[in-house]
């Protein structure tokens, strides 16, 4: 794909070996002595970040407040860049909407980052024994603990926001430690009871294990593979689709779950041929992006339709209830004329249609507010 996605970004040592012999609270105590002797190479310091059991995060705003859009009474409707998530339906006319941050992705222009307190008060904050997670060293030395807790602490700059919307403006290295840290907290909202035999399970290796009492069983994190394609036809024209459980305006590119013993590049092919009735010849593999609300991983293609085939769209009219072909021009005037909204900018959906149309979308009238607080 040539670009570096929003959560996709950042390099992180998971020091797998503190993982399975040091207490997260206590390496927050304590400090890099907790470390000698477990971890290979410097330890420069140890630093806690804050997320609520919804797994949003405690981030530090940008001088001039924002502005959150959710409105009292509004519908919940599904948000196109994953199957199962939820954002607010923008029901009425659209206006601008906008916080005091700007679009792009791609690298993080550290507009917001995470707010790093003071370890020991992170430790007074947390929500119970295991509400600390051991996500791992980022480049400079420093090793990062995620700690859950209870509720969101006020504190003046200090905002609560959803990784969902906000991922494309952190640093590197903080989206690395903001998406596992999400991935965490939404495996363990899911998996409180043993699959084989029903007992409830205990926390293990520093959040990345879970282990049952009764029976033994360990349980991982673990992602569900989904693919998402930019099909586009023999006069290069991208499709576009909205979803029936999604906001009005908003269009994506088709995506869906690969099944259980299905290839990828299968369910490419399969998902398309479902959704709108086409079929699809050559398939390119473009890119993946970790989407952790609450597990995906989004695999990325780009579709072409079989040569010779029609490019009449069939929507099946119970997922999809409308899709249709855009050209460059038409794309961008829908979207300039707030009439259409495209996907936002920490999604993949979003560098994969900005790769068709050859560089950033023109901005929306409908972009909405990175640190909303829905």
């Amino acid at each position: 794909m040539g670009m570096t996605l929003p959560l996709s970004r950042g390099i992180l040592d998971s020091v797998p070996t503190a993982r399975e012999t040091v207490d997260p609270l206590t390496l927050l105590l304590e400090g890099p002595v907790a470390l000698d002797g477990v971890v290979e190479g410097p330890v420069t310091g140890v630093s806690a970040f804050l997320l609520d059991p919804t797994g949003r995060l405690a981030v530090l705003a940008p001088t001039g407040g924002h502005t959150a859009v959710r409105r009292e009474g509004a519908a919940v409707r599904a948000d196109a860049d994953t199957p199962f998530a939820t954002i607010p339906a923008d029901e009425g006319d659209p206006d601008p909407r906008r916080g005091a941050l700007g679009a792009g992705h791609g690298h993080g222009d550290g507009t917001v980052s995470l707010w790093h307190p003071e370890p020991r008060a992170a430790v007074a904050l947390a929500e119970g024994t295991n509400a600390a997670m051991l996500i791992g060293r980022t480049r400079d030395g420093v090793v990062h603990v995620a700690v859950r807790v209870a509720d969101p602490v006020e504190r003046p700059g200090t905002t609560w926001a959803n990784l969902r919307w906000c991922a494309h403006l952190l640093p590197d290295d903080e989206s690395a430690l903001a998406c596992e840290a999400v991935a965490l907290v939404q495996w363990h909202r899911q998996a409180s009871f043993c699959q084989r035999c029903g007992s409830r399970v205990e926390t293990t290796s520093a959040g990345w294990t879970t282990t049952c009492p009764a029976c033994g069983t360990i349980e991982y994190p673990r992602q569900d593979p989904a693919v998402i394609m930019a099909v586009v036809d023999e006069e290069d024209r991208v499709l576009l689709a909205h979803n029936s459980a999604w906001r009005p305006g908003f269009w994506s590119v088709l995506a869906g779950f690969v099944e259980a013993g299905e290839a990828p590049d299968r369910a490419v092919r399969r998902e398309v041929l479902e959704e709108v009735g086409l079929e699809v010849g050559e398939v390119r593999f473009l890119g993946a992006q970790p989407w952790p609300f609450p597990r995906s991983l989004m695999v990325g293609y780009s579709a072409r339709l079989a040569p010779g085939s029609a490019a009449e769209v069939h929507v099946d009219g119970v997922e999809i209830d409308r899709a249709r072909f855009f050209t460059r021009e038409e794309l961008g005037e829908e979207i300039s004329a707030g009439r259409l909204e495209p996907p936002g900018p920490t999604a993949i959906a979003r560098a994969m249609v900005e790769e068709w149309y050859g560089g950033p979308l023109p901005e929306s009238p409908r972009r909405i507010d990175p640190l909303r607080q829905a």
